[in-house]
């Protein structure tokens, strides 16, 4: 009987010692009643809002409750299973609806610049098929200023080769020509003579 008491008084102690005027919470699902005593048998002086932070106090061994000061400065007791010691959702809903924003304009932010980042990825496509648009158009002029000056070439040299044709013909022809009047003057050379002898003989006769 002495150990269990001696067990009790142990596990109070840190209680009584370590966990004064520490802030608690009440709990976010429930609604609690701040009582006059340690127990559900004292009066009820009030209640306290789910989420509520409030003052630790003290604690009871026997009835696990706990006494605590609340926000309007009223002390009383409630039950420790109402307690926690963690931020409820209540204190924390203001800074997690902060976070929440933050995170939304994080993200917003993030989407308005890879917005801008495929924008600008579209532009300097866009850009770069231009270019390439006019490269194309400049490479189809270029090679069609080459098949005119192909064919320009060609008909020079059609032409070239007819001008040379033509005056191989001329040369052949002068040639024929030059050779055929040689040809008469060597055959008509030797005859006048003859004739201007007969002509004297006549005359002498």
């Amino acid at each position: 009987m002495k150990s269990k008491l001696l067990l009790v008084l142990l596990c109070s102690l840190p209680w009584h010692g370590h966990a004064l005027a520490a802030t608690r919470y009440v709990s976010d699902n429930v609604y609690a009643y701040l009582h006059a005593g340690p127990s559900n048998q004292y009066r009820i002086l009030g209640s306290i809002n789910a989420g509520e932070p409030v003052e630790y106090l003290d604690r009871n061994a026997d009835s696990q409750y706990v006494q605590i000061r609340d926000g309007e400065g009223r002390t009383g007791w409630i039950e420790g299973q109402f307690l926690q010691s963690e931020e409820s959702f209540r204190v924390r809903l203001p800074a997690l609806t902060q976070e929440l924003e933050q995170a939304r304009q994080l993200l917003a932010d993030a989407d308005q610049r890879h917005a801008d980042d495929v924008a600008d990825k579209v532009r300097q496509i866009d850009s770069q098929q231009q270019e390439l648009d006019r490269l194309n158009a400049q490479l189809d002029e270029l090679s069609r200023s080459h098949e005119r000056i192909a064919a320009e070439n060609r008909r020079l040299s059609g032409l070239m080769d007819d001008k040379e044709h033509q005056m191989r013909l001329d040369w052949l022809v002068n040639g024929g020509l030059v050779a055929g009047i040689g040809a008469l003057v060597g055959f008509l050379l030797p005859l006048i003579p003859l004739r201007r002898r007969r002509r004297q003989d006549r005359w002498m006769n």
